[in-house]
């Protein structure tokens, strides 16, 4: 017989196993009212109450209910991105924000320093001196940066687009995920961020408001960090690779939206390939990777069912992404697992401040 055909087969009867195995019921915990939260916030907020009201109400704007783990997700994320500050100070902004034009402009190519030069002036570099917030910063482009943009910069790349205030608030969400879900205009979405509840609104939303099998809140710190599923994608990319025998990137991007193929599209045709899925199948399963319907496609399926025919091992449903991070913000190379650690021990720090131990929990 083919070994192709032995292949498929023998994915084929194992993936009935793996499709409904990989999900679980979490039992029910307790949930809390905002005085319950208020006291699992941090010594460091100026109005824990307050900052407890708004954890309560966006978990529950998420159709969740407020229970400790996921408060204590939320305040960790808080924690780590503003130490509770609705519109916090960044250290060396001046400089982040010629960093920043800079990069925006670049691809004008030779353009893109004289056209620095004209929109920066004398007096405007003397403004920029001054700031301290990035709400600082974004009212001044909006004010008058973006008008001082040549037209034919703008009519390419777009005012919103260079903007290089990307991400705001006390959770710093970006805020083009916060522009989609609040279907206002970007000035509009990026005042709200700046107040108090919207920043948790918002970034509350980004880190509990989709479905994921996640057994370890981590993962969803890393999601935070690198984007929805990235997790679960970069553990789909890593049995993938192992099963065609390939290196991949395992940074939780299964599609480059550049219009060319990505490693892990043409590491997924040579799968299907090999175990008779498809090329029209891959590519459109592989459309779903934003979304918990990724997991419900014959791509998963069957790429599970093979690693765990081939291995005798239950495939893993989530990894931490590798990715390295790069901003002007930071002082040093990061990465996500950086981030989803530092995340982890602030929200260890909150689970101890009820008196349970974080354990795995999932959120």
């Amino acid at each position: 017989m083919n070994r192709r055909i032995v292949r498929a087969a023998a994915v084929l009867s194992a993936i009935a196993l793996v499709s409904c195995a990989h999900r679980r019921e979490t039992p029910g915990a307790p949930v809390l009212d905002a005085r319950g939260v208020a006291e699992l916030v941090g010594p460091a907020a100026a109005d824990r109450e307050g900052w407890a009201a708004d954890i309560v109400a966006a978990i529950r704007l998420t159709k969740k209910e407020p229970t400790a783990e996921r408060a204590c997700a939320v305040i960790a994320v808080i924690e780590q991105e503003s130490g509770y500050q609705a519109d916090p100070a960044v250290p060396n902004l001046p400089r982040i924000v010629t960093k920043a034009l800079e990069d925006k402009l670049a691809p004008l190519g030779p353009l893109a320093r004289p056209t620095l030069r004209a929109v920066v002036d004398d007096d405007l570099r003397t403004r920029i001196a001054t700031l301290r917030t990035e709400r600082d910063l974004d009212r001044l482009f909006r004010e008058t940066i973006s008008a001082k943009l040549p037209a034919a910069v703008t009519s390419v790349t777009g005012i919103d687009d260079l903007n290089p205030v990307t991400t705001a608030g006390a959770m710093q969400v970006q805020v083009a995920f916060a522009r989609e879900m609040s279907g206002l205009s970007d000035a509009e979405t990026r005042e709200l961020l700046y107040t108090r509840f919207g920043g948790v609104r918002f970034g509350t939303a980004r880190l509990l408001g989709y479905a994921a099998d996640y057994d370890d809140v981590v993962y969803r710190f890393a999601d935070y960090n690198a984007g929805m599923y990235s997790s679960r994608n970069a553990a789909f990319q890593e049995q993938l690779a192992w099963l065609v025998g390939t290196k991949l990137a395992l940074d939780g991007d299964l599609l480059d939206y550049r219009g060319v193929d990505s490693q892990t599209l043409r590491a997924a045709l040579t799968f299907g390939g090999l175990y008779d899925v498809s090329e029209r199948r891959v590519r459109r399963d592989l459309e779903k990777e934003k979304s918990i319907d990724f997991e419900d496609t014959d791509l998963w399926r069957a790429v599970r069912a093979a690693w765990q025919q081939r291995t005798g091992k239950a495939a893993p449903y989530a990894r931490v992404p590798q990715v390295t991070l790069t901003s002007p913000k930071l002082s040093r190379s990061r990465t996500t697992a950086w981030f989803a650690d530092s995340v982890r021990r602030r929200y260890a720090a909150c689970r101890r401040r009820q008196g349970a131990s974080a354990g795995a929990d999932a959120a």
